[in-house]
């Protein structure tokens, strides 16, 4: 299944196109990758079954884990009540990640106001829990932008039920150059535009 397909039916708060950059850049697209934060390991098990017993292990352990799609930080399984056994579903984690990203960026707003500057610090916040100071890792997400891709064999579960709302994210790309680094996001140079509203496509990339 292709992954913004799959975070349309599990995800539709937040566009596609957003949350796939997102993946993209946490994962690669591997439902079964972990990041042991206290170890600083990259974990890729080979079946569910070695993920989920490594996963309970670490958390035995006082071990913070990124884990699955979205990279979901083991300190907000009891946010979304997600166990070792449910956080690999690719529904289940790309939701939890969704809400994690919505709240970010309504953190943002508040602070820099609506639009392409509280999207660029809520892709801060979502790596490091804070809106300024991550730079770096916002511009991976941006530059990750466009560019589809299915996920792996076996990462498929049922559906989770979206929200009621009618609303979700939409994203529009501009003109970015990803050459370029700079300490603050400028206009010209974001790949989204982030407005509320109703999903009616999926947008192509812009051209360079």
């Amino acid at each position: 299944m292709i992954l913004p397909a799959l975070i349309q039916q599990c995800a539709p708060q937040i566009a596609p196109a957003t949350m796939t950059a997102i993946v993209r850049v946490e994962s690669g697209g591997n439902p079964l990758a972990m990041w042991n934060n206290t170890t600083r390991n990259l974990v890729i098990p080979s079946n569910r079954q070695q993920a989920i017993a490594y996963l309970r292990q670490a958390m035995a352990s006082g071990q913070r884990v990124d884990v699955g799609l979205a990279q979901v930080d083991t300190e907000n399984f009891a946010t979304f009540g997600l166990t070792p056994a449910t956080a690999f579903g690719a529904c289940t984690n790309l939701r939890a990640g969704a809400q994690i990203l919505a709240t970010a960026y309504r953190r943002a707003a508040a602070t820099f106001g609506p639009g392409q500057s509280a999207l660029y610090h809520a892709f801060e916040a979502y790596n490091s829990g804070r809106l300024w100071g991550d730079g770096v890792y916002a511009r991976r997400i941006l530059a990750a932008f466009g560019h589809p891709f299915p996920l792996g064999a076996g990462a498929a579960s049922p559906p989770f039920p979206g929200p009621s709302h009618g609303g979700a994210y939409q994203v529009e790309t501009v003109r970015w150059n990803p050459g370029r680094a700079h300490a603050r996001p400028e206009p010209s140079q974001l790949a989204y535009v982030l407005t509320w509203g109703p999903i009616t496509r999926t947008p192509s990339p812009a051209a360079p």
